[in-house]
């Protein structure tokens, strides 16, 4: 096991609201950075950070806190002012929509010389999309994401607001960012999206078959060394080491289902298994364990039971046999 990991996450921090009214700590790249640090604190050692804005309020507050709460520096989380940014999350039929307020904290992100260093000695970094909407925290985000030797996860959750139709990206964003990366996390939507939007052709006329050839594609002219896909209840696929592997479908009860979160848990999990230089298989599993957890948990950023850390603990131990019995 490595004891020594530094992830850092850039992008979006801010509060998720349910229609219940119910608020918890969100966006993706700290939901990632969230479940790194529960995994680092059990299994490993080392940080796992945020890079991002917060505004001196309540909400800003409440992020300060929880994050002190499990170990997470703060540090990198300028208060700036703007306000903490929010998203109001809207559950229907096993997915989710989202209004997400415009011009908030996270929209002037900025990126300083320790920063910059920082980037320059951590082990990978997770970045997405959205706070990529505005010029200044694009900019940073591609200044400290460029400057990462190690693994450059692209989270990609695509975004927009339900209320009024507007688009958190565009193919300009997504291609520079699939160009930064080393490795490509999105679901099957946002893949037919991205291939639409990108020109990602395949000829196949079975839709299984053609969403393999566009994850091939995708890594194959964007250089990346994995691509994996969520499904929602079908599963997940990942293309890794040239060839695909696949989870099954999900035997929970989709009226059950909070999708918040559940995709950036996988990530998490998928991404620790890499860093730890698990077998995709291995790091494909971890990942289907913590977000086939979360996906039952209101909360994108619940702490992880007993349970769950048994089965996590198990499959790290057959990870390191694995590991030397490769080597010897």
């Amino acid at each position: 096991m490595r004891s020594d990991l530094c992830v850092v996450g850039i992008g979006e921090v801010l509060i998720d609201v349910f229609e219940d009214g119910q608020t918890t700590v969100g966006g993706a790249p700290l939901n990632v950075i969230f479940h790194l640090q529960q995994l680092i604190r059990a299994l490993s050692g080392g940080q796992a950070l945020i890079l991002s804005a917060v505004g001196h309020d309540p909400w800003g507050r409440q992020i300060l806190s929880t994050l002190a709460g499990v170990g997470i520096s703060t540090h990198y989380l300028a208060d700036v002012e703007q306000p903490t940014g929010s998203a109001l999350v809207i559950e229907h039929d096993g997915g989710a929509g989202f209004e997400i307020q415009p011009n908030v904290a996270w929209d002037f992100i900025r990126v300083d010389d320790s920063a910059l260093e920082l980037a320059r000695r951590c082990d990978a970094v997770v970045f997405g999309t959205l706070a990529q909407r505005s010029l200044v925290s694009r900019a940073s985000i591609q200044s400290f994401v460029s400057e990462i030797t190690g693994h450059r996860l692209y989270d990609m959750n695509l975004r927009l607001n339900t209320g009024n139709g507007t688009l958190g990206y565009n193919a300009e964003i997504i291609e520079e960012s699939l160009m930064l990366a080393t490795l490509a996390k999105m679901n099957d939507g946002e893949l037919e999206a991205v291939s639409e939007m990108l020109s990602l052709t395949s000829e196949s006329q079975d839709p299984h078959e053609r969403l393999l050839l566009r994850m091939e594609r995708l890594a194959r002219d964007f250089a990346l060394d994995a691509v994996a896909v969520t499904r929602g209840p079908k599963g997940a696929l990942l293309w890794s080491e040239g060839r695909h592997l696949q989870l099954p479908d999900s035997n929970f009860d989709q009226s059950m289902v909070h999708p918040v979160g559940a995709g950036d848990s996988f990530a998490a999990g998928l991404l620790f298994g890499i860093l730890q230089s698990w077998t995709p298989e291995e790091s494909l599993k971890l990942a289907n364990i913590l977000s086939s957890y979360v996906v039952q948990q209101v909360s994108a950023t619940p702490p992880l039971p007993a349970s769950v850390f048994t089965m996590i603990s198990e499959l790290a131990d057959r990870a390191s046999s694995s590991a030397k019995r490769a080597a010897s």
